[in-house]
Parts: structure tokens; C-alpha cells; sequence
């Protein structure tokens, strides 16, 4: 495999660890990069300061300076900065969501112009359909508000998917959105499971639950997600309370959003990847009752911990086999709760369905993606 430069669109700094999806362009520009690859990664910083290399991958702040307050004006701006940095002579450039569309035309370098791949981690405009009917309706500037932000998301994804000589995605649910809100893109569409980090030692289960004040002998329920109306969280804390009723110390751990303080729940809010991977380390079941999610980053997390995870069929689950999780069929709350009730008595059948999650989440690596990367995206750099 010949060595390519590479230029990715990102919507964090390394350093934002919060932001699944994020941390997975950073990580995968670093296997990238031991795969011989040169990779830059061009990201929104305000300010735009220098930044050290992450693993390898250099990393490129862009200002977002002259945003208007028309829709999306933040992501416009990025763009055009983006327009500008983006190496002439790289050899692939890889959108990560609706910000590609934002840049214009690339020409001037050693080749006519640099190839185009388009990462759909999530369908932008499915989300925006399916959260935005949630909120309280304020009336009719709201409603005009919304019809405009649709109609500049249609626009910046469309541009960036057509531009795109492949589309990865993560889930086949993904690919039947995307021909479902764009025609004609599951031509171009190359399936890529999205790598999962690592477990970090954080020591024993003990140790975890006593570094973040949780008694050693109750059972534990984890729940990690930043979006909560999308990722479920009031089925999961509404089943979290009829579990209680049967095991009144049970504690409830919320990482990446922080719901009102109740009994037995410990909302943690955004956190660092360290107090992340105790509170999964110090949990005995998973739980992510995702009304829509568009690859399930946080139950395969939790997968390679080991933890029994119950998730809904919302959450796509290609290759994941039969046995490595529970799906609920339902978004009612009652079902996740007798699931939880299941899984918290019994010792023996959460100790067998994580171990079997853990061997499911083995192949899960970013270097595997990376690999798989690779092939995906050569046939459009046959020259280089």
C-alpha cells in the first residue's frame, strides 16, 4: 500500500474526549499514521493556538472567526477557513459531518484535486427530524427557525456527501437512512466498523466504586451518553427506579449528562476518559435505551469492559452476534426494567453475558479500521 497524505475534517481537538465520534478521527488518524500514512487533522478552535502532534497526526486549529447568525454560521465559517489550510497536494480529503459541505473548491496542487471520502458516522438531517419534534414548541419564529436550520443542514450534507467518491459507514441501518434522505448514495457506500478504545486499567472493581464514593456491596447500573433525549435516558432512570423497589441500595452512575439529583442516582456529567472507564469498571450492567442512535459507540464501550449491556433496537448491531447483549424490543420502560431486575439477581448470567460482550468487542480495535480504511478508500487513489 503506497503512503498517502490525508487531510481530515474533525469536530473536536484531541483533548475533547467527551465526544465519541470525535475521539474516533483522532485515533484513527494514529493508526493511520503507523501505517505509514501522513495525516493531518483540521479542526474548529477559538482560539486557534498551536497544538502538539497527537500520536503522530499533526493537528490543525482552524479559527472560526467572521461566523454570521444565519444557521449553521459557525460551521459556514470553519469551512471557509478550511477551504484555505486544506493541503493542495494531499491525496485524500475526509469529511467528517455536515461541516464538509461547507468547503469550497480544492485545486492548484500536484493533482487536479485532492480525492473526497465522507464519514456518516450519523445521517445530520435524521437526527435534526428526530430531536427536533421533541422540544417544547415556542411558536412561530421557532417553527420558521427550524424550517431554516433544515433546510441549511440539507444543503451542507447533501454537498458533502455528493462530493464524496465514498460514504463510510459504521451500521447498514446507516446506508438505508442515507438513500433514504439522499438517492443515489448507496452506490458509494462502503460499510467500516468503527474502532472502539481500548479498556484502561483503572484497577479492581473495588477500587473504582471507592474512588468514586460508591459502596463496595450494591448493585450498579451504568448508563454514558451526552445526548439524553436521543439516548434514552428518562426510560433508563424511569426503569433505574422501579429496580430500586427490589434492591433499595442500587446506585445508578450517569456519565456525560447530569440529570436532578435523585436517591441511588450518581449523575457524574462530562467527564475524563479516567473517571469513564471507573465507572464502567465499577458497574455490573449497561443500560442505553437509545431512541435513535447511529452506531452505538457507548454499549460497545462498555462491551469491551466486560459489563452486561441491555440496549435498545434502536441501536445497531451489525456484527454483533446473538448472546453478546440483550435487546429490547420495546421503548417502554417496564421491559428495561425487568431486564435490569434479571441481570442484577443473578450473578452468574451477567458474569457469562459480559464475558461473552468481551470476546464480541475483541476485533474492535482502531487498527483494524484502520486497515479496513485503507481498502475501502483505495480504488479512488489507484494514482497515488
Amino acid at each position: 500500500m503506497p503512503a498517502w497524505r490525508i487531510e481530515f475534517l474533525a469536530s473536536v481537538p484531541p483533548e475533547e474526549t467527551s465526544s465519541g465520534l470525535g475521539r474516533v478521527v483522532w485515533e484513527l488518524g494514529a493508526s493511520l499514521t503507523r501505517l505509514g500514512h501522513t495525516v493531518r487533522v483540521l479542526y474548529p478552535a477559538d482560539p486557534a493556538t498551536p497544538h502538539a502532534p497527537f500520536h503522530g497526526v499533526e493537528a490543525v486549529p482552524l479559527p472560526t472567526t467572521g461566523a454570521s447568525r444565519r444557521p449553521f454560521g459557525r460551521d459556514i465559517a470553519f469551512g471557509r477557513h478550511a477551504t484555505e489550510a486544506i493541503a493542495r497536494d494531499a491525496d485524500l480529503v475526509v469529511g467528517n459531518d455536515e461541516r464538509a459541505g461547507a468547503v469550497g473548491t480544492l485545486s492548484g496542487g500536484a493533482r487536479a484535486t485532492p480525492a473526497w471520502v465522507h464519514f456518516a458516522h450519523d445521517v445530520s438531517l435524521h437526527t435534526f427530524d428526530t430531536l427536533r419534534p421533541t422540544e417544547p414548541d415556542r411558536g412561530l419564529r421557532q417553527r420558521v427557525g427550524n424550517w431554516l436550520d433544515r433546510r441549511t443542514l440539507r444543503g451542507l450534507e447533501g454537498r458533502a456527501l455528493a462530493r464524496a467518491g465514498v460514504v463510510l459507514v459504521g451500521s447498514r441501518s446507516n446506508a438505508d437512512l442515507l438513500e433514504r434522505y439522499y438517492p443515489g448514495t448507496a452506490r458509494r457506500v462502503a460499510f467500516l466498523p468503527i474502532g472502539v478504545p481500548a479498556p484502561l486499567d483503572v484497577g479492581t472493581k473495588a477500587q473504582a466504586r471507592l474512588e468514586l464514593k460508591v459502596p463496595p456491596d450494591v448493585p450498579v447500573v451504568a448508563f454514558v451518553g451526552r445526548t439524553p433525549e436521543r439516548q434514552g435516558l428518562a426510560t433508563a432512570l424511569d426503569a433505574f427506579r422501579r429496580v430500586r423497589s427490589f434492591f433499595p441500595g442500587a446506585r445508578f452512575l450517569v456519565v456525560g449528562s447530569s440529570p436532578p439529583v435523585e436517591p441511588g442516582v450518581v449523575p457524574l456529567g462530562v467527564v475524563d476518559e479516567t473517571t469513564k472507564a471507573r465507572a464502567l469498571t465499577a458497574a455490573d450492567v449497561f443500560v442505553f435505551p437509545a431512541r435513535y442512535e447511529g452506531f452505538g459507540l457507548a454499549p460497545r464501550e462498555a462491551m469491551r469492559y466486560g459489563l452486561a449491556t441491555v440496549v435498545s433496537a434502536h441501536v445497531p448491531l451489525d456484527g454483533v452476534g446473538e448472546g453478546a447483549l440483550r435487546v429490547v424490543a420495546s421503548d417502554e420502560a417496564g421491559d428495561y426494567a425487568s431486564e435490569l431486575a434479571e441481570l442484577l439477581a443473578d450473578v452468574a448470567l451477567r458474569r457469562s453475558l459480559g464475558e461473552a460482550a468481551r470476546a464480541a468487542s475483541a476485533s474492535w480495535s482502531f487498527d483494524t479500521m484502520a486497515e479496513r480504511f485503507e481498502k475501502a478508500v483505495a480504488p479512488l487513489l489507484k494514482g497515488a
